[in-house]
């Protein structure tokens, strides 16, 4: 049940990661090809999504064990 649970954390942050990676070279290519303003909160927003997505990517097996104690007693 462990693995399961580790996978499924796993599996959201990368996609967090993947959103917010995504999202920023989204805004980059919008102010390079129509030099419009630059959007800083929007940047600020995707890059915390991409940081979060790394810490709970770092910290899926001790979410993983916490989540799953009452089932494999």
């Amino acid at each position: 049940m462990k693995r399961a649970a580790r996978t499924l954390i796993r599996l959201i942050a990368a996609g967090i990661i993947v959103i917010g990676v995504l999202s920023l070279g989204l805004e980059f290519a919008r102010y390079r090809r129509h030099r419009a303003d630059f959007s800083g909160w929007r940047c600020v927003f995707d890059f915390l999504a991409v940081t979060l997505g790394a810490i709970l990517l770092a910290v899926s097996s001790k979410l993983a064990d916490r989540f799953t104690d009452d089932f494999d007693e």
